[in-house]
């Protein structure tokens, strides 16, 4: 049985510092590490695995075994899954030839499962996934992939960044089954997670980063059960469950900013995406839709944008059929705040010169540049950075402050705290309530989490099968 251990590691990459005295991972193991959105927890799993980060710097000691470690982990010892898994897939290779290379050049001899149908079926994925390229499976299918490789590759240990981000609450289900089977496959187990469910579902061992350091680590269930250090009981506070009910909401008899009657969508040859869906979302209003990956929700935002046309139906914006002159006219009122901000910002140009160029001057709004950072915990220098410099958690924050300064009379929250540990998630989704009712724009919030939406909507709506959209009440 393999170990793997860490001494005296010191991580630096820009503004940041990460201190980590000492840490061991053994086989048949699982070890969650948390911490706050940009804490460092990616870039010691980049660490861990020898992968290389831009301007990241590394000190001390990794032992394999008791002994220093050769080289780089992620050649023989260690897979990792990435939090982008498309990043770690060949966009021009149908994903079934690239599991064929690892069965071939890496299999592990301990890998019950001779073939990529036999791999795939253990994820729950058809042979016919097997022919699709990358680009064309969702997300968690990707993630899938990745553990079907993983399944198959001969690695002692497993890497998973924010395995469960953005995956509604079916998938997060079965990704959690999926890594509890490389465990008993005897693989030690190092997960990265804002996600206190998954730790609690996986967890072994724990590992808390707060402020630059290992504020905690111990056994899993004694640190969870609301025992454990200051900063452990913080972030159980901080759980959706545990956010204080939003002021009594009163009927709101506002002018609808955007109205949808009877529209239906559909794909050539295909069954209707989004069939009959109704609803209006009035001034300072905040309306949630809730509904599981793939059954329509962007898609019916999109509609609401004027990105795309409904097969039938009608769309009207501030009372007037949102025909093309129009939406050319109020474009820059109708904006989306995306699920990946990494798609939102050009790769090369730093992010200062993003918001001169591209972002309306700061203090014109309800709130200003200055405010908005201080409020979301960003410190100034990230403009002074590539978003590739950037954690996903300090890159979603910073695309909330670009769209609030852009002013939007309407604004579609495309799961806007996916990637945002659990105290700053509540304080991002009431900044955005906040300036709705400041501003009186409407803001359609997309999320998975059924409880972010009963305390934070003022009413929502749910997809169900058929793609018709079903009231649900908000609570009180």
């Amino acid at each position: 049985m393999h170990s793997l251990e860490v001494r005296n590691m010191t991580l630096s990459a820009g503004q940041l510092s990460l201190d980590v005295p000492q840490m061991q991972f053994t086989q048949g193991r699982t070890c969650c590490v948390i911490g706050r959105s940009g804490s460092g927890k990616s870039l010691f799993a980049a660490a861990l695995s020898g992968l290389p980060v831009p301007d990241l710097k590394v000190s001390g000691d990794i032992l394999l075994d008791h002994q220093p470690a050769a080289g780089p982990l992620w050649r023989d010892h260690v897979f990792v899954l990435p939090q982008e898994p498309a990043a770690a897939l060949d966009p021009t290779m149908p994903v079934r030839k690239q599991l064929a290379q690892i069965l071939r050049w890496r299999r592990d001899p301990r890998c019950p499962w001779a073939s990529t149908e036999d791999l795939f079926a253990q994820v729950g994925l058809k042979p016919a996934d097997g022919l699709k390229f990358p680009g064309q499976l969702s997300g968690g299918m990707q993630q899938r992939v990745m553990i079907a490789m993983a399944l198959a590759a001969r690695a002692s240990f497993v890497i998973a960044d924010e395995p469960t981000k953005g995956l509604d609450q079916t998938s997060k289900l079965r990704t959690i089954g999926l890594f509890k089977l490389l465990k008993q496959t005897g693989r030690g187990l190092v997960i990265i997670t804002h996600d206190l469910n998954v730790a609690r579902d996986l967890a072994d061992d724990l590992v808390i980063f707060e402020q630059g350091k290992i504020a905690e680590q111990g056994d899993a269930a004694q640190i969870l059960n609301g025992s454990g250090s200051q900063a452990a009981q913080a972030m159980i506070k901080s759980e959706p469950q545990m956010w204080p009910e939003k002021c009594i909401r009163t009927e709101n008899n506002a002018a609808p900013v955007l109205s949808i009657q009877d529209v239906t969508f559909e794909f050539a040859k295909g069954a209707p995406v989004v069939n009959g869906a109704t609803l209006d979302i009035r001034e300072g209003e905040v309306v949630g839709l809730l509904g599981p990956s793939g059954v329509g929700k962007s898609t019916l935002a999109d509609i609401c944008l004027g990105l795309l046309k409904p097969s039938s139906g009608s769309v009207r914006w501030f009372g007037e059929t949102a025909d093309r002159k129009l939406i050319r006219a109020e474009r820059t009122k109708f904006q989306k705040l995306f699920q990946n901000p990494a798609s939102a910002f050009p790769p090369n140009i730093i992010l200062g010169d993003v918001f001169d160029k591209l972002t309306p001057a700061s203090g014109t709004g309800f709130y200003s540049k200055s405010a908005l950072m201080t409020k979301l915990n960003l410190d100034p220098s990230v403009l002074l950075r590539r978003p590739d410099q950037l954690s996903g958690g300090e890159l979603q924050r910073l695309l909330i402050v670009r769209v609030l300064l852009a002013q939007p009379r309407f604004l579609v929250c495309d799961e806007p705290s996916s990637r945002l540990d659990m105290s700053i998630q509540r304080l991002a989704i009431d900044i955005i309530a906040d300036n709705a009712a400041q501003t009186l724009a409407a803001v359609l919030l997309i999320s998975h989490d059924k409880t972010v939406l009963q305390k934070r909507a003022d009413r929502f709506f749910e997809f169900t099968k058929s793609g018709l959209l079903e009231q649900r009440a908000s609570t009180f």
